[in-house]
């Protein structure tokens, strides 16, 4: 596929089955990954890679975290809340967390942009090995508790749940975009 039509055609699919994504490919994307472009070779990037019963135990986990939070809610938000985050990991048979690790060297919007960038390459791929994915965020990503469960460091920022699977349905979803040039002024 030219890279212009797998840039226009990657989409957000939540949708997928219960086929497990060989960790070959898995690690296919995460390569993907860190050949995205970083300021002074930072590399900011750090992986968590979630499948089988590691997706039950972070629902737990992120179910342990929201209920600290629910207070102020009624009892049936709370339980509905709390029901959610546990059911989170279990959308798709893999999760790819991707966290910003600031360095220090560079400032750090270029190490989140670096990030972005990294998750763009392994999405791109993806959608070339006919994988769905979708990025997920939510409060429980800038939980302090959910980085400590996924040894992640301290200041390190969670940039995305990548839920990966087979999609149930077809890649073919038509989308727009606003013409570069409505959103360009050049400067000559």
């Amino acid at each position: 596929m030219e890279i212009m039509d797998l840039i226009k055609s990657r989409r957000s699919i939540g949708a997928v089955d219960e086929r497990d994504v060989p960790d070959e490919v898995i690690n296919e994307l995460l390569e993907a990954a860190t050949w995205a472009p970083n300021h002074k070779k930072t590399e900011p990037w750090k992986f968590r890679v979630v499948k089988g019963e590691g997706r039950e135990k972070l629902g737990i986990e992120m179910a342990r975290i929201v209920e600290a939070s629910t207070k102020g809610l009624s009892e049936e938000e709370a339980q509905k809340k709390i029901e959610k985050a546990r059911k989170g990991p279990l959308r798709a048979p893999a999760i790819i967390i991707m966290a910003t690790s600031p360095s220090g060297v560079v400032p750090e919007i270029e190490e989140i942009v670096a990030t972005g960038c990294a998750m763009q390459n392994l999405l791109l791929l993806a959608t070339e090995k006919g994988l769905a994915t979708i990025v997920r965020t939510g409060d429980i990503a800038f939980e302090p508790e959910l980085n400590k469960y996924l040894q992640l460091d301290e200041n390190d920022k969670i940039a995305g749940l990548i839920y990966i699977g087979y999609p149930k349905k077809g890649f073919n979803i038509a989308a727009k975009r606003i013409p570069a040039e409505d959103k360009t002024i050049w400067f000559r």
